[in-house]
């Protein structure tokens, strides 16, 4: 079973990667960043499909915002007002924002949406995007490459139900370190 669910991965571990970082993205480059240490999916592929998959993810919420934000705040006065205020806090900040939101927890989803919906420049948006990014893929496959590293090192040469054991091990401890500095 384990080695059918791992040719799965490397059949398919790209999509599973792309549609990942659409939807989600931390746990999911660090889960690929294993993947690739493990020999499952190759670096260089899995980092351009994780910076491709998240930076679609990322239009997708900034049009969303830009298109429909204003039409559905229009039905709650108390909220729009409140978003009103923060316009100004906004765009002074816009730049930064942009570039920052796959590494602000909840960010990656929350930034590109208000950006978007305070009518930030689409292309600026794009260039701070994709370069935010792609540091964070880098970062993320770098952190669950040199995790696995570092486990396969302590604990020797083990076999693939192990690297399962090790691959759920290592999300659950990127899980509760991502939980932590969060509240931090």
């Amino acid at each position: 079973m384990i080695d059918h669910l791992l040719s799965l991965l490397s059949a398919y571990g790209l999509w599973v990667v792309f549609i990942g970082m659409i939807v989600e993205g931390t746990a999911v480059i660090i889960l690929s960043g294993v993947l690739c240490h493990m020999g499952v999916l190759p670096c260089g592929s899995t980092l351009l499909v994780a910076i491709l998959g998240a930076a679609v993810g990322d239009q997708m919420w900034y049009y969303i915002g830009h298109n429909y934000a204003q039409k559905f705040l229009s039905r709650f006065q108390n909220i729009e007002k409140q978003v009103e205020k923060l316009r100004k806090k906004v765009q002074s900040k816009a730049d930064i924002l942009a570039l920052s939101s796959r590494f602000i927890y909840s960010g990656a989803i929350a930034f590109p949406f208000v950006l978007g919906m305070h009518n930030y420049s689409h292309k600026r948006f794009t260039l701070f995007d994709t370069i935010g990014v792609s540091f964070a893929s880098i970062a993320g496959l770098s952190i669950g490459y040199f995790l696995s590293s570092s486990f396969k090192k302590v604990l020797g040469d083990i076999n693939h139900f192990e690297h399962i054991i090790l691959f759920i091990l290592i999300i659950f401890v990127s899980i509760k370190l991502y939980n932590g500095i969060k509240r931090t």
